[in-house]
């Protein structure tokens, strides 16, 4: 599995996982960020204690997404906050790519199937985003 944190400066813009994991538990973004990613593997016959999740009050002030590429191929541009394109990169099937801060696009290379998991509420189309192009 390979990891790359893309910066601008000091700030995470996004975390690139490619392939698949073979540690027990490895989390990639930092325990900081209000979305959390994170690899689990594990053996046949092994079990993850029943639990209940606590609920904290948190306050979350920003959006961070995360997409799962089942199939298919994208290439991501990766925007500081300023809106200036800091990396593009190609995912394909089983990468994986937590969007931390600043913006982001996608070009579908192939057809592509994709998992996307952020934070809600969702506020509606027209109030969720601001587009850089």
């Amino acid at each position: 599995m390979k990891v790359e944190t893309i910066k601008d400066r000091t700030k995470i813009l996004a975390i690139i996982i490619k392939g698949t994991n073979t540690k027990n538990y490895q989390f990639f973004s930092p325990e900081s960020f209000p979305l959390q990613i994170g690899a689990v593997g594990k053996k046949k016959g092994e079990k993850i204690r029943a639990h209940l999740h606590n609920e904290p009050i948190r306050t979350v002030r920003t959006t961070q997404e995360c997409l799962y590429i089942e199939k298919g191929r994208v290439k991501v541009s990766i925007y500081n906050n300023r809106g200036k394109i800091v990396a593009k990169r190609i995912l394909k099937a089983t990468d994986k790519i937590l969007s931390a801060s600043g913006g982001h696009g996608f070009e579908i290379l192939e057809d592509t199937v994709f998992f996307e998991i952020k934070q809600g509420p969702y506020p509606g189309y027209d109030k969720a985003k601001t587009y850089l192009e």
